[in-house]
C-alpha cells in the first residue's frame, strides 16, 4: 500500500479543473511519466508558480469541486507522478474523486469550515499531514501547532487504496 501525506500545497481557490491539473494539449502523451512536468502548468491562481511550488509537495489542500471538467484519468496520473497522492477539499467532482481511488490515490472530502480552518491555521507554516488510514485520522503538524481530523472513506474506496488502486483490487479479488 502506498503511503499518505508529507510536505503540504495549499490552492486557496474553487473549482480547479481538470484542464488545469493536466492541459488537454498532454493527453496524447502514453505514459504517467510523460505527464510530470507539466502539472498545474495552467492553474489560474495569483502568486503560484508550478516549477516553484510543487517541489517536494506531496499534499494538496484546496477549496470545493476540485477535480471539475473533463473525466480524465490523466489528471490524477499527473498528481501521482509528482508524488501527490492525497488531495484534500470539501468536495470533488465526482469522476476525478473516483479516479483518485481507481488510481490508488486519496480524496479526502472535509466540512467547508474544517478546509477554512486548515487554511487559516497552517496555511502559512509549511506543515505536513499524514494519513492512518486504519484510523480515519488526518494528522496535520506544524513546528508549534499539530492537530488530528477525522474523516470519513467508505469501505470499497478504502479497500481500492489499500490494494493500490483499482487494477490491484481486481487482481486481489478475480
Amino acid at each position: 500500500m502506498k503511503t499518505f501525506g508529507g510536505s503540504v500545497l495549499f490552492l486557496d481557490r474553487a473549482d480547479i479543473n481538470t484542464d488545469e491539473i493536466i492541459p488537454a494539449k498532454y493527453l496524447t502523451e502514453n505514459s504517467k511519466t510523460a505527464l510530470k512536468p507539466y502539472l498545474l502548468e495552467d492553474l489560474d491562481l495569483k502568486g503560484f508558480d508550478p516549477r516553484r511550488d510543487l517541489l517536494g509537495k506531496r499534499v494538496i489542500v484546496a477549496r470545493e469541486n476540485f477535480g471539475c471538467g473533463s473525466s480524465r484519468e490523466h489528471a490524477a496520473w499527473a498528481l501521482e507522478v509528482n508524488g501527490i497522492r492525497l488531495v484534500v477539499a470539501p468536495s470533488f467532482a465526482r469522476i476525478f474523486r473516483q479516479n483518485m481511488f481507481n488510481c490508488g490515490l486519496l480524496a479526502i472530502e472535509l466540512p467547508t469550515g474544517t478546509v477554512d480552518h486548515l487554511f487559516g491555521a497552517y496555511a502559512d507554516l509549511s506543515p505536513t499531514i499524514e494519513i492512518d488510514l486504519d484510523r480515519s485520522l488526518m494528522t496535520v503538524d506544524a513546528t508549534a501547532v499539530s492537530e488530528s481530523v477525522p474523516f470519513t472513506i467508505s469501505d470499497f474506496d478504502r479497500a481500492l487504496v489499500t490494494a493500490g488502486g483499482w487494477l490491484g483490487y481486481a487482481d486481489a479479488k478475480y
